[in-house]
């Protein structure tokens, strides 16, 4: 087999209790890399239009990419793919951790999980055996406790867990897939939600297999270079000591922060009194003990926190919150109490909730609270203005276990609005329903049309353009742009969107987390060198790009199948229209056509067009598209 792949998925049917294992096919690996490419590909072929997420004839993938679990830095990440409860369409939430690692220890590349149980069960999966067992006694758990208990019960405490909370069993739409004690999430796109629809409690892993290298002394020279490189890179210190909550005020100053859902370019009020008391460096200090590090990862970013006393302490030694959690249930919600924040933030961990979708939907009942269209007979009595701290944390538990009006937002913000009515749709800050990460388009032009566009909503783990091309870090000559852009000029946003889209999806698929790209260490010439040495492979740049593209064109087309619409791939109101701190909204009417005539689609439908998706060697894709 060819090197940085263990050649084995493995197959599990809950509704029969069947398990196989079926050979990873080599032109599946060389086109679409490993990862959510594979991945992506099995949930085209196998999961037709008329399946619904919570279906057992929905997959549940688990995947790794060829890089995962090697020694080369940051080769810690898996990828959870399957049809999006939340959305409808493509979904797929990423991991760091040591899950991933332990899957290809294990012998496995990837899990594909069908069907239902009757009953709660969990897969133990350890050096090419896998049994399903019975997790009736978990059930109920939290993430943290189901982790826990499972591991001291099998006898082996090195065992890895990825399990859903409460959230998971209950269906929300957001929930999360966690692991390490609930400290790392694979979070967006609801699909914890499908594990607990499978009544699949966790998946254990366990192995001391190794990672096959086709070329072993020219992997480790690249390895080893790249290493020297990270210990002298600004970039990588500065992420390892503030983590990403060292972000917060850079991207305050930036106008890409949002506040009180995204509707005012101030936190607190003139002055922005409430910035520094959530910030790092500043009042996040007060919680911060320590920090962390993934699988074979020399950044170390998570944070570890400490909060002993008083209503929103936590267990010692857990982790977060990240800058997506600080301005999710921080500043979009009004919060500046820094310790709030990190009780609402353990507590989605504990239950498995996706903190982003999380702080929106939140953040969006409390507009709809202050404007009048609810009111403390639709809460519960709660007061959910904005910045009650207490409000946030209460409704959480009532999202997790659907009680109340957490019954309503445990549907996410575009089904809310559905059920509300009265034209809170308009507060709603979601793309195809999910509700977009905490970076501001109207701050970044190439922002607009990577938002508007993504297969699976606004992430911004897809691409996000603002932290290389047009603001912060440093300028892309390995990717074509040798210089900073202007972030508030239009020209040429849709091919840079497109660019970083490519490329983000190669190195997520390859299985290194995305922060490896934060450091000049890497860079494209090293990543693919350390690709090429481990996988025997001879990509070129072109070769890694176009990888890239097929796999973000096969995510689009799925969701052209599912009944995605041209119409979809727009942003909320607001930020076509309301100018915030940034002083600027989103030209998406200039962006857009460029963004489509870069990708090759059809701009009256939005569809790959039949020329691009020969040219990617998608051939039956375009013949399912383009009858």
């Amino acid at each position: 087999m060819i090197g940085g792949y263990m050649g084995e998925i493995l197959r599990v049917n809950l509704t029969t209790g069947a398990i196989s294992q079926e050979k990873l096919k080599e032109d599946l690996a060389r086109e679409l890399v490993g990862g959510v490419g594979t991945a992506a590909r099995i949930l085209y072929d196998e999961v037709p239009p008329w399946v619904a997420p919570l279906d057992p004839a929905n997959r549940l993938i688990f995947s790794t990419g060829p890089v995962t679990g090697t020694i080369a830095p940051t080769a810690g990440r898996h990828t959870v793919v399957a049809k999006s409860p939340l959305t409808g369409y493509f979904g797929d939430a990423n991991a760091g951790g040591f899950w991933g690692a332990e899957l290809k220890f294990a012998g496995y590349d990837m899990i594909v999980v069908t069907g239902r149980s009757d009953s709660p069960v969990y897969l133990w999966v350890h050096n090419d055996q896998a049994e399903i067992k019975d997790a009736t006694s978990y059930w109920g758990m939290n993430a943290r406790e189901a982790d826990r208990a499972i591991r001291r019960d099998l006898g082996e405490m090195k065992v890895r867990v990825a399990d859903i909370g409460q959230a998971g069993e209950n269906l929300i739409r957001y929930a999360a897939i966690m692991n390490d004690e609930a400290n790392r999430a694979a979070a967006r796109c609801g699909l914890g939600a499908v594990m607990g629809f499978m009544n699949l409690k966790a998946v254990a892993v366990s192995g001391n297999k190794t990672v096959p290298i086709a070329d072993e002394d020219r992997f480790r020279k690249v390895v080893s270079k790249v290493r020297q490189l990270m210990r002298s890179d600004k970039d990588v210190k500065s992420l390892g000591k503030g983590g990403t909550p060292d972000y917060f005020l850079t991207g305050w100053e930036l106008g890409d922060v949002p506040a009180y859902n995204w509707s005012r370019g101030d936190f607190g009020g003139p002055g922005d009194p409430y910035v520094e008391k959530i910030a790092y460096p500043g009042g996040y200090e007060e919680i911060l003990s320590g920090r962390r590090a993934c699988f074979n990862c020399p950044i170390g970013c998570r944070r570890v926190s400490t909060v002993k006393n008083g209503r929103y302490a936590i267990e010692d030694g857990v982790e977060g919150p990240e800058y997506e959690t600080q301005a999710a249930l921080g500043s979009n919600c009004g919060v500046s109490d820094i310790k709030a924040i990190a009780k609402a933030n353990d507590l989605c961990n504990l239950y498995g909730i996706d903190t982003i979708s999380a702080g929106s939907t939140i953040a969006f009942a409390m507009e709809c609270y202050e404007k009048g269209i609810i009111n403390k007979e639709w809460t519960g009595g709660i007061d959910m203005k904005f910045g009650n701290d207490h409000a946030m944390i209460e409704i959480i538990d009532m999202i997790a276990f659907r009680r109340g009006f957490g019954n309503t937002l445990a549907e996410g913000s575009r089904r809310a609005a559905a059920i509300i009515g009265r034209d809170s749709y308009r507060y709603t800050i979601q793309v195809k329903g999910m509700d977009i990460a905490m970076h501001d388009p109207r701050a970044f032009q190439a922002g607009g049309p990577h938002y508007a566009c993504s297969p699976t909503g606004g992430r911004h783990t897809e691409a996000n353009p603002i932290l290389f091309f047009e603001a912060t870090g440093r300028p892309r000559p390995d990717l074509g742009y040798p210089r900073r852009l202007d972030r508030f000029s239009t020209k040429g946003k849709g091919r840079v969107a497109k660019i970083m889209e490519d490329w983000w999806a190669f190195i997520a698929a390859a299985g290194w987390c995305l922060f490896a790209d934060f450091a000049a260490a890497y860079g494209v010439k090293n990543f693919r060198e350390a690709y090429n040495a481990l996988t025997g492979f001879n990509y070129t740049t072109a070769d890694v790009m176009k990888a890239g593209e097929r796999i973000y064109n096969l995510k689009k087309a799925f969701n052209m199948r599912h009944g995605c619409s041209r119409e979809e791939d727009t942003l909320p109101e607001r930020l076509l229209k309301e100018k915030t701190k940034a002083g600027a909204v989103v030209k998406l009417e200039k962006t857009l056509p460029q963004y489509f005539e870069a990708r090759g689609w059809d701009p009256r439908t939005s569809k790959p067009t039949k020329t691009k998706l020969l040219e990617l060697g998608l051939r039956d894709i375009a013949e399912d598209l383009w009858p």
